[in-house]
């Protein structure tokens, strides 16, 4: 059986993967010129390693830690609150976190509401609560129209801060699948149709035309309808898009002149956010510090059109305690990439409960993976890997 997967990322690559140590024949369709997709490791001049895109392993996240544990590669603590930022030299107690997630899950209704109406009705205006900014910059869409149902809930799920990385990049993940892949994975291979005749999937790219008795699609939400689909997207998977949305995700990687002791600083009022992660080698902080911004309204104050001095003066501002070397700064516009045309996914309010489910069945010879079809795990690393895990399952049973 021959099986094609399209997008090289954490869902497309453990996918590809697992078949392939399953004895399938498979090949990977990948548009850039690079594994990883959303998941991309960089190296700064002072020989800091930083992710431009996924970062965070939470400690919950079992699988994406297991297959680590499977490719040989190490794990480190980031040393940073994820959960419980500092925000105006203040840092939000555990109980107080409990306190005010506690309330606004409470204010959510049966039929759901956006994460600003939970929050106003719960505590009046969110404007500068630390909870509301933490969950407004993670979920990276707009806040008035993101579902407090998955989101605060996902929040309250989501307490203990012992977060980590892999040792080396978070790309690391994918670049080692690819080794063991070998010729299977075909870069700089854009694929621009996908069609079904009969029990097959025809697969287009500009060079060939495919032929492939299953074809599983892992490339991002945003994606989708730009690829031309005969006889047209299924229904089904339609359906299960409907109440999905792509944010808005941007960072910014700068290197400091040394180490500093590891913090989170949460901008008190605006969804961005700093950190400076420990050193898997020593006592403090690396020579660096990384931001995220996450919505359209932290894009457009912080002028990323313009590049990154708008932030750069921001960030000085806000983490005084590090000498930035702002000539060398990095920033990486997700929305502008022409392979992912934004962030991760995020749910918005109303979404069915069971709409993942739908994005979850096989059509025909069509499977789909990424992390907008990994209901709970949604907008995640570990998302986007179950995901692909769950494809290849799919597959084999098939």
């Amino acid at each position: 059986m021959r099986i094609g997967v399209v997008g090289a990322g954490l869902a497309g690559m453990a996918c590809a993967w697992t078949l392939a140590r399953q004895g399938y024949d498979v090949v990977v369709l990948e548009a850039r010129d690079r594994v990883g997709g959303r998941t991309w490791s960089t190296v700064l001049p002072n020989g800091v390693v930083v992710e431009r895109g996924g970062e965070w392993i939470d400690a919950d996240q079992h699988v994406i830690r297991r297959v680590c544990a499977e490719l040989g590669l190490p794990l480190a603590p980031h040393g940073v609150r994820f959960h419980r930022r500092r925000v105006d030299g203040a840092v939000q107690s555990l109980a107080e976190l409990e306190e005010t997630l506690t309330a606004v899950a409470a204010r959510v209704p049966e039929d759901d509401c956006s994460v600003a109406a939970a929050f106003a009705a719960a505590i009046g205006t969110a404007s500068g609560d630390p909870a509301f900014l933490r969950i407004c910059t993670s979920t990276a869409g707009d806040p008035s129209r993101a579902s407090a149902r998955f989101h605060v809930a996902r929040a309250e799920g989501a307490r203990i801060d012992a977060a980590a990385r892999v040792v080396g990049g978070n790309q690391s993940i994918t670049l080692a699948m690819a080794d063991e892949l070998g010729g299977r994975v075909r870069l700089s291979t854009p694929v621009t149709a996908i069609g079904v005749e009969g029990e097959r999937a025809v697969v287009t790219t500009p060079e060939d035309v495919l032929v492939l008795d299953r074809l599983v699609v892992a490339v991002p939400l945003a994606l989708l309808d730009r690829l031309s689909w005969d006889p047209g997207f299924p229904d089904t998977w339609q359906r299960g898009l409907e109440g999905l949305s792509t944010g808005v995700a941007v960072k910014l990687s700068v290197p400091t002149t040394i180490g500093a002791p590891p913090d989170g600083v949460q901008h008190p009022g605006l969804p961005w956010w700093s950190w400076n992660s420990l050193d898997p080698g020593g006592d403090l902080g690396v020579a660096a510090v990384s931001c995220f911004a996450g919505g359209p309204l932290a894009r457009e104050a912080l002028a990323v059109d313009d590049g990154p001095a708008t932030w750069l003066a921001a960030l000085a501002g806000l983490r005084p305690d590090l000498d930035l070397l702002a000539d060398q700064a990095l920033l990486t516009d997700w929305e502008t990439d022409p392979w992912s045309c934004g962030g991760y996914s995020f749910v918005l309010a109303g979404r069915a409960t069971d709409a993942s489910a739908l994005l979850q069945q096989p059509q025909g010879p069509l499977v789909l993976a990424g992390e907008h079809t990994a209901g709970a795990g949604s907008g995640t690393m570990e998302g986007a890997l179950r995901s692909g895990l769950r494809a290849a399952e799919t597959v084999s049973a098939t």
